[in-house]
């Protein structure tokens, strides 16, 4: 008997329904606070693509009507195709991290991959044996039950979403945050995660990158309170600190009404406009993203994200790379041309309306704008001159998207000179963290016990870029030591009545000590939409913030069950004698602060040196009795054969002992160490590279790294 043409109908819209529905809103449902866009955003050219690829699959179907095997051999693939769908997108899900961009070791996926594949075969296979061997009744309740499955799943889906952090209505008068007052003007740029001393950095090496900077200081011993985004901006709005006692957002909200900093300008009929990135952002709170889509017309984008995160979901995990690739997600990439992706790209669309439709107006007694930028947060795509590279690696990767973080601040100036407001603008341009990812710019290296209990990570994310220009200031940069926080921001404007709250920042303006706490946590992207931060330490900075000597760990863990003593003095990080470091994504150097200089970021194989020199310290927990024996597995960058080898000189405690010839193969390494050098309980290690060299300069890639030796593994033990 021939199929029904309804019969056809549902088996056609089958799989447009478990991929473009089911697969679709059940990551979107979960992932909606990572996402910006809405349902109404894309429900309409969604229901035209289900309607199209329904007809399309469907004259498919009516076409091979009248050949019996042939007919139910493709419906029998639609079903198993449909049924694969739903299992990939509901039963085996798994947690890939956050889609920031960042690298997944898609190798570590391997047996996932296998298994997925087999049980794809399966499924299919059975889908089309039991559409060639059963009769017409039984074809309809296999139809019937997979659709009852992509219905229960979008029920359950849309039970278990969790509530919308922030609301990202748009209102139409919106459009005046690129109108500026004709006589009072305060800005603030809020550049993501852009660590202060490498600003430092590039104002000695690249003097041109801060020609802009007209009638600023640098006050360049400021540290946030917090590690990250989610609990340091809204330390900024409201000088609030927060320590696990109550839920996170009850308590911002609480102290956003007590007092934060754009209150006092709207007061002052000001217009006021807070414009970022939806996470950790507050009310008042203008999605940058949003903005973009409505003031561009990009009325496409949000619908080529849709997809990009429905083929991930559906597809199994071998085919995942296709459209993720490291954040360059298959859909929008082809959309996105000349923009690097993710809330980098958003960051330029959003500068270039504004230097396009920036105007003047004297409506009302003033404006205040603070524009919260994610560059140069990490992933690393975007260079110095703002253009897509997705090759920019450990810390010169940093610098390149830093000194890019600074070409969008230096534009806003010269729109603020074109627009003859300038002197008129009180200016802020600060970071909400350091890097996280990067240690502090070396300068020098002291090995010393108390440098040991506090992680060199620890103070890099404490590192926040302060710049301030006050209305009406002129000259070249100057450089401030005062030891300021970010919560100072209320005084450091002048909006900040309460005297209690600006005395410290009133006494480290003036020259004076100021004992500072930072508050650090290991974050984890599950805790977006936690009521509660990680646990929290305390440490306690009393001198300049560069100095890892000023760090002290606190007296206290603060977690949702109350304030933790920390039970015993803190002692500095031993080494165990034989244990493995593994020096690669997801090994184990997170855990293992022995790397100090000369070190680019872990990647999927290896960690490159970076430079003519890469140091190790390691403490161990009793002096030596026998000898010891380093070794090392790794292999040398050799610039497409320029080069036969790196030499690798040794330096074990200033003594020299061995000269390694790493070549390109990946092998071991090792080099006797006496006991009679160790003159305690420190082995203090150089690897001094005789050829680094960047891959951009001898055509590999792009990557403008020196790059030394790859190294995989590292281990310290008694010689045998």
């Amino acid at each position: 008997m021939k199929p029904s043409k309804f019969l056809l109908l549902f088996i056609a819209g089958l799989f447009p329904f478990m991929t473009l529905f089911v697969s679709g809103f059940s990551i979107y449902l979960v992932n909606r606070n990572e996402i910006i866009f809405t349902p109404w955003d894309i429900i309409l050219p969604i229901a035209l693509l289900f309607i199209v690829l329904t007809l399309l699959l469907w004259l498919l179907l009516w076409s091979v009507r009248n050949r019996g095997r042939a007919a139910s051999l493709i419906s029998g693939l639609l079903l198993g195709i449909s049924v694969a769908v739903w299992i990939q997108s509901q039963l085996l899900v798994w947690n890939f991290g956050q889609f920031n961009g960042q690298v997944i070791p898609w190798g570590q996926w391997t047996v996932t991959m296998i298994v997925e594949g087999a049980i794809w075969l399966i499924v299919i296979a059975g889908g089309i044996a039991g559409f060639v061997k059963s009769r017409p009744e039984i074809r309809k309740t296999y139809i019937t039950i997979a659709y009852l499955l992509g219905i229960a799943s979008l029920i359950i889906s849309f039970l278990n979403a969790p509530e919308r952090s922030q609301k990202i209505v748009w209102d139409e008068d919106n459009r005046d945050i690129f109108t500026f007052n004709q006589k009072n003007n305060v800005l603030i740029i809020l550049l993501d995660a852009f660590e202060s001393d490498y600003f430092g950095l590039i104002a000695q090496k690249y003097p041109s990158d801060i020609t802009e900077l007209d009638g600023f200081t640098f006050y360049r011993n400021t540290i946030s309170q917090y590690p990250t985004t989610k609990a340091s901006l809204p330390n900024i709005l409201t000088g609030g600190v927060y320590k696990n006692k109550h839920p996170f957002y009850d308590f911002y909200q609480v102290m956003y009404d007590r007092f934060n900093i754009i209150r006092p300008y709207a007061e002052r009929s000001y217009s006021t406009y807070f414009l970022g990135h939806l996470a950790g952002s507050f009310p008042d709170f203008i999605s940058m993203e949003r903005a973009t889509y409505k003031l561009s017309n990009n009325a496409s984008r949000p619908i080529l994200e849709y997809l990009d995160y429905t083929f991930f979901r559906a597809l199994p995990t071998s085919l995942k790379p296709l459209v993720y690739n490291d954040g360059n997600w298959f859909f929008t990439l082809h959309f996105r041309k000349k923009y690097p992706p993710l809330q980098h790209g958003v960051d330029i669309q959003f500068l270039e309306l504004l230097e396009k439709n920036a105007n003047l107006s004297s409506t009302r007694n003033g404006s205040f704008k603070f524009f919260h930028f994610s560059v140069p947060h990490f992933p690393c795509y975007v260079d110095e001159n703002l253009k897509f590279n997705p090759n920019l690696r450990g810390e010169s990767g940093y610098i390149s998207q830093a000194r890019g973080a600074l070409k969008i601040a230096s534009r806003i100036l010269a729109l603020l000179k074109r627009l003859g407001i300038y002197d008129r603008s009180e200016i802020i341009i600060l970071s909400d963290h350091g890097s996280v990812i990067h240690k502090p710019i070396d300068r020098g290296t002291i090995y010393d016990d108390a440098l040991d209990m506090v992680s060199p990570l620890v103070q890099s994310s404490s590192l926040a870029l302060l710049l301030h220009k006050p209305s009406g200031s002129k000259g070249s940069l100057t450089i401030s030591d005062a030891p300021l926080e970010l919560s100072d921001l209320g005084c450091l404007l002048g909006i900040q009545k309460n005297d209690t709250v600006c005395r410290d920042f009133q006494t480290a303006i003036s020259g004076g000590t100021r004992q500072r706490m930072f508050y650090h946590y290991a974050w984890g992207h599950e805790y977006w939409d936690s009521f509660y931060l990680p646990p929290i330490t305390e440490y306690i900075v009393t001198g300049d913030a560069w100095r890892r000597g000023s760090f002290a760990p606190g007296k206290f863990i603060y977690t949702e069950k109350g304030a933790q003593p920390i039970k015993k003095t803190p002692t500095p990080i031993s080494y165990e004698l034989g244990k493995e470091i593994l020096c690669f994504t997801e090994g184990n150097h997170e855990q293992n602060p022995y790397a100090l200089t000369g070190w680019s970021n872990p990647e999927l194989y290896q960690q490159w040196t970076e430079g003519s020199m890469a140091s190790l310290s390691f403490r161990l927990e009793e002096a030596p009795r026998k000898d010891l024996v380093f070794r090392l597995q790794g292999f040398g960058y050799l610039g497409n054969g320029k080069i036969p080898y790196q030499v690798v000189t040794v330096v074990v405690n200033s003594v020299p002992l061995a000269k390694w010839m790493v070549n390109e193969e990946k092998k071991w390494y090792e080099v006797t160490v006496p006991a009679d050098i160790i003159k305690d309980t420190r082995v203090n290690i150089v690897l001094s590279i005789s050829n680094p060299m960047s891959p951009s300069a001898s055509g590999d890639s792009d990557d403008t790294r020196k790059l030394g030796i790859g190294v995989c593994r590292i281990i310290l033990a008694e010689k045998r």
